[in-house]
């Protein structure tokens, strides 16, 4: 027995069956749920199951996570990690200031 449209319920014979997103259309009804265009295999987007047109394929969102007590002590964390660390800095520069007064000073003794 021949399939139904997804779109519009009638047979679907198999000259103008079109196979997609698990279900059954006709060539003519295999359209964008937006602007209708005709789609076919190479130029459909599915989502929901549903076809769209490469123009009007929904768009994903991106979730907004709450400023939990975790969260916030994550990007505190993260902040302070990024940021140049003065006191390594500051040994560096003690340790290279030390390293030239011995320098110095067994350049004077060895006089």
């Amino acid at each position: 027995m021949n399939p139904a449209c997804a779109r519009c319920g009638k047979i679907v014979y198999p000259t103008e069956k079109v196979s997609c997103l698990d279900k059954n259309w006709h060539k003519g009804c295999f359209h964008c749920e937006v602007c209708k265009m005709t789609l076919n295999m190479k130029n459909y987007k599915g989502y929901d199951k549903k076809p769209y047109c490469n123009a009007h394929y929904p768009k994903t969102s991106f979730t907004i996570v709450a400023d939990t007590p975790e969260n916030l002590r994550l990007r505190q964390q993260s902040e302070l990690q990024s940021q140049p660390k003065p006191m390594i800095l500051l040994s560096f520069k003690l340790h290279s200031e030390l390293s030239s007064m011995k320098l110095y000073f067994s350049s004077t003794f060895h006089r």
